[in-house]
Formats: C-alpha cells, sequence, structure tokens
C-alpha cells in the first residue's frame, strides 16, 4: 500500500532540527543516526511482522519510530506512520515498507546536507 504524503512537508524540518541542537549540530547528527540504524534494524522484522499478521506488534513498533522521528523535525516520516497507526489501519491497507525506506534515506540525506 503506498501511502501519499502531503506535499507541503519535507524530510526533515531543518528549523526545528538545528533548535533541537542548541548549537551542537554534531552531537544531533550522530543521535539522528543512531536512530535511523535502529530503524533499519527494526526495519528487517517488519515484513514478518506483517506476514504473520501481528499488527499489534508493528503498530507499537511504528509509534515508537513515529516518537523518534518527530524528536528530530522528520515530518514526513512522522506522517507517514501516523497515517498507519490507527487500529484497523494496518489490517485493511499494510504497511508500505518500500516508501517507508524511501523516506527514511530522504530524511538521512537532509540531515547529511544541514550538518555537513
Amino acid at each position: 500500500m503506498l501511502l501519499l504524503v502531503k506535499d507541503d512537508l519535507v524530510p526533515m524540518n531543518a528549523a526545528n532540527f538545528s533548535r533541537m541542537a542548541h548549537g551542537d549540530l554534531a552531537s544531533l547528527k550522530e543521535l539522528a543516526f543512531d536512530f535511523f540504524n535502529d530503524t533499519r534494524r527494526q526495519m528487517t522484522g517488519w515484513m514478518a511482522l506483517i506476514e504473520s499478521e501481528n499488527y499489534n506488534q508493528l503498530r507499537d513498533d511504528l509509534h515508537r519510530c513515529k516518537g523518534g522521528a518527530s524528536l528530530f523535525g522528520l515530518e514526513r516520516i512522522v506522517a507517514l506512520v501516523g497515517a498507519s497507526e490507527s487500529p484497523g489501519v494496518l489490517e485493511e491497507k499494510g504497511f508500505d515498507l518500500t516508501g517507508f525506506e524511501k523516506e527514511l534515506t530522504a530524511a538521512e540525506s537532509a540531515v547529511l546536507a544541514l550538518t555537513e
């Protein structure tokens, strides 16, 4: 299932990210990449959760992911996950892992662009 994300949202809200950094972009970049790497590790199990119809665990994982993404101003990931975590949505529509991975990659690129 492909979920459409609003065009006005950006992969990463640079103003929010900079505000969270409190002048230390390098440290926040490191934390952001910890989040990205942890999320990619979790993603390896999401297909199994989908195939086994373990939507409660997937919903919990996605909710935690959304919380982390919101800390870094990752607007598109927050919107994508938020649209999927309501009861019944995953069961009826599934989750677009490919689209999510593209958004995660776009967020990583945006963080790099801001912090390099």
